[in-house]
């Protein structure tokens, strides 16, 4: 009878042991796996760009530095993946990733003066500034193909710990854009005697206008004025044919510009593991990604022109865009298939 007892003692830990082992992490050793992750984080771009003003014989030009600010970044990224070798710790994947991110590209000043004609075809001295920094807010969104390595090591039968790391092949690079800017259209006009005498205006491009130019500035009304309002100055001049006003919005204030694809980058993305089922279990970790994207400029570019009804987005100017993305990772992946246990040891094969 003790026998018996010990012998039902002994099986009962045999049984627990193997409920133990199948229930556990063996399904951490399978061969295939989908991942699902969402990462959440920082866009950080530095543009490479030129920025020339393409207008007839500018003089007094002043056009600030363009950048891009650290922008919200935050998408989806769908993976499946394949392990080898006997414990199956190192393997490969891909799939498909989609990124949605928000940041600003900002020219600090824009002010040019340059030869125009005026409705009457008479040359002047426009005169264009900005009221405020540039700005354009951007809605980018990225579609690559990750080709990655895969690996995955368990701590316990609950914890583990996992990591891509490999390319970004770049599909899709699109930036909508949007600006608020506003500027100011002034004019100076100069007057001189042409060969028969008769008095006509010239643009003689002068680092300063002359004491005898007829002035249709801001400035210069500041100084001057004593019945109306400035504003209502430069609507009236307006409608006389003289290019001038104040506070002009772009008539086309948004658009979108698409990068170059085909471009490779890079992602690492570590991450804890912790089983939350058999099958499936929660990665919480970080990401970081690099990418440059190439971009086909405008030739002679004009950031504004013919008073506000042309506007041409910053990143017309732009060549080439490094962008860097790094933050927070939610994934979960889930194990494909059975465990198997070929040898019938009670432990399924790793």
């Amino acid at each position: 009878m003790k026998k018996i007892i010990l012998l039902f003692i002994a099986a009962g830990a045999g049984f627990s042991a193997m409920a133990q082992v199948r229930g556990g992490d063996n399904f951490y050793a399978q061969k295939y796996v989908v991942d699902l992750n969402f990462p959440v984080g920082v866009l950080m771009q530095t543009p490479t760009y030129k920025f020339d003003a393409n207008y007839t014989n500018v003089a007094n030009q002043s056009i600030g530095t363009l950048k891009m600010g650290a922008g919200a970044s935050y998408g989806v990224d769908a993976q499946f993946g394949y392990f080898i070798g006997k414990r199956r710790c190192f393997g490969i994947g891909t799939g498909i990733s989609y990124t949605m991110m928000n940041a600003d590209a900002t020219l600090g000043n824009f002010h040019v003066e340059y030869q125009d004609k005026d409705a009457k075809d008479n040359i002047f001295w426009q005169v264009v500034s900005s009221t405020q920094p540039v700005k354009e807010k951007l809605t980018i969104t990225s579609i690559n193909i990750p080709v990655v390595l895969k690996y995955k090591k368990r701590f316990t039968t609950k914890l583990g710990f996992t990591m891509d790391a490999g390319i970004l092949y770049n599909i899709q690079y699109d930036n909508k854009w949007k600006t608020d800017g506003t500027f100011d259209y002034e004019a100076i006009y100069k007057f001189a005697k042409n060969s028969v005498g008769s008095q006509v205006t010239v643009y003689d491009g002068a680092a300063a206008p002359d004491a005898k130019d007829w002035l249709i500035t801001k400035a210069m009304y500041e100084r001057t004025i004593s019945v109306g309002t400035i504003p209502g100055i430069f609507d009236s001049l307006r409608t006389r044919g003289y290019d001038v006003a104040l506070g002009v919005h772009p008539a086309n204030n948004s658009g979108k510009i698409s990068y170059t694809t085909g471009s490779i980058g890079f992602i690492v993305r570590p991450a804890i593991n912790i089983r939350i089922k058999k099958r499936v279990h929660l990665n919480l970790g970080a990401y970081y990604s690099y990418q440059s994207f190439n971009n086909k400029t405008v030739d002679n570019y004009k950031l504004i022109d013919k008073m506000g009804s042309s506007y041409s987005s910053l990143l017309n100017t732009v060549s080439t865009t490094v962008a860097s993305n790094m933050g927070i990772n939610v994934g979960l992946r889930y194990f494909i298939g059975m465990p198997k246990d070929k040898d019938f040891d009670g432990k399924f094969d790793e």
